[in-house]
């Protein structure tokens, strides 16, 4: 806004004055929209007076939707929001040999714990803004965005990665990632979720290493105790 009410300025005067050249428009123009004037310098008729009253409208035109725009992202926390999106990303380009984990649901959340408990490094790439608050609070370098796309995982440092884990609901965008991922890094080591025995599968054409059900895992696992 501020160089373009410049520009308009220089153009303005140039246009308006007699024999002004642009270095004169552009010291009239900082004159006139530093409330200082230019009157000084020689007689230059109404329209020009006009012209220099139109250029401070716009000044101030443009400093009072500044100061809205920035109101409004205050209100709405935007600003922090940007903070918050810089730190993580500069904890994430810091980062290598570390874990992706998409999905930050029941399974999500369960591996994360475990690798927290490990100390090994991740980072979540969640689209459901839900939780952010949460992973605010655990310290959890994430990724607001679908991690579907390239550009996501790229953002969560999949090219320095070792290892990548499909924690999603669905077994189809498990599938996406899955496909996606291996084509960002072919030596990623990547697991799946499927909740669906037929998607193991086509979760294995895609690019995973290795598939697992939760279900499977825990009814297995009702059984051994109520046998033990």
């Amino acid at each position: 806004m501020l160089i373009g009410t410049i520009i308009y300025g220089v153009v303005g005067y140039t246009a308006l004055v007699d024999d002004a050249d642009p270095l004169d428009a552009l010291y009239w123009t900082f004159l006139t929209i530093g409330g200082v004037g230019f009157r000084d310098t020689e007689p230059v008729g109404h329209i020009a007076e006009l012209f220099s009253i139109s250029l401070i409208v716009l000044l101030v035109v443009g400093v009072a939707s500044t100061a809205g725009v920035a109101a409004d992202m205050l209100a709405s926390g935007e600003v922090g929001r940007l903070h918050r999106e810089r730190r993580t990303t500069r904890m994430i380009d810091r980062m290598s040999d570390h874990y992706v984990i998409c999905g930050f649901g029941r399974v999500g959340r369960a591996v994360a714990d475990e690798l927290t408990r490990e100390g090994t490094p991740f980072v979540v790439a969640e689209i459901d803004e839900r939780y952010v608050e949460e992973l605010e609070e655990l310290g959890i370098p994430y990724v607001m965005d679908d991690p579907t796309h390239d550009r996501v995982l790229v953002k969560a440092g999949i090219d320095r990665a070792k290892g990548l884990v499909c924690a999603v609901d669905s077994d189809a965008v498990n599938v996406f990632i899955a496909l996606t991922a291996r084509g960002l890094n072919a030596d990623l080591t990547i697991v799946a979720r499927a909740a669906d025995p037929e998607s193991v599968p086509k979760l294995m054409r895609a690019g995973a290493n290795s598939v697992v059900s939760p279900y499977e895992l825990s009814g297995r696992e009702m059984a051994r105790r109520a046998i033990s």
